[in-house]
């Protein structure tokens, strides 16, 4: 502002303000950009000056330096340390929630596997004595995930016992898998239930995404969430 100010004051000088002033219009442009605040600007920077005939060019550049600031950057110098930390203040209060809590401290780490040759019979054996889901993920013989299958996939051959003891459940699996990672948020998790349409998600190693390490509950997700919203009424 000042060096502007400096330049067109040069060049019309009877039809100009100083450059300090000009100065002090930059000075209150930038705080209400930062801030996202433009009446802040304003107001401060009448205050400091105590000017009448800068207050006009104080505003319009003020809204104006919120315009773009906003345009460039959606956080302000005063909530972008907490953006950093995944705290979205934009967002209402159930994705705040979910922003932050951890998949880590939510999943469930008793969780049933099953080997991609083993068929579909002895599968449904090893669900009744397991600890339980609906979503079971697929390993070969290194513990890699090939898949996932689901109670619903082998719906339809249910009660047909030579198709049982014949298909692997290799061959019925989704290879498609969609995957979590114990840092991800639970506001992630959700999008990941809502896109699939789907009750459980793989919770994998970051060093090998092949490695599942547990499982993560949609229920469990809303469980935790109507907790912490009493916990945070309590307060």
């Amino acid at each position: 502002g000042g060096t502007f100010g400096a330049i067109v004051h040069n060049l019309f000088p009877a039809l100009t303000a100083s450059a300090g002033a000009y100065a002090t219009v930059g000075v209150g442009a930038f705080l209400a950009a930062v801030t996202h605040a433009p009446l802040t600007g304003m107001f401060l920077l009448f205050e400091m000056t105590g000017n009448y005939q800068i207050i006009i060019p104080i505003m319009i550049s003020a809204t104006l330096g919120t315009f773009v600031s906003h345009r460039l950057f959606r956080d302000s110098i005063d909530t972008y340390e907490l953006a950093l930390r995944g705290i979205n203040l934009h967002a209402g209060r159930e994705v705040m929630i979910l922003q932050t809590i951890p998949v880590k401290d939510v999943m469930r780490r008793d969780f049933l596997t099953v080997r991609d040759r083993v068929n579909l019979k002895e599968f449904l054996e090893l669900v009744i004595e397991g600890p339980g889901g609906f979503y079971y993920p697929v390993v070969n013989g290194n513990g890699e995930m090939v898949g996932i299958i689901s109670l619903q996939d082998v719906r339809k051959v249910l009660f047909e016992d030579y198709i049982k003891e014949v298909v692997t459940v290799g061959a019925l699996c989704t290879e498609d898998v969609k995957v979590l990672y114990p840092d991800d948020t639970l506001a992630k998790a959700m999008n990941h239930f809502a896109e699939m349409d789907i009750d459980e998600i793989p919770v994998v190693d970051p060093k090998n995404p092949k490695k599942v390490i547990g499982m993560l509950r949609r229920g469990d997700v809303v469980s935790i969430y109507n907790r912490e919203v009493l916990r945070r009424q309590a307060e």
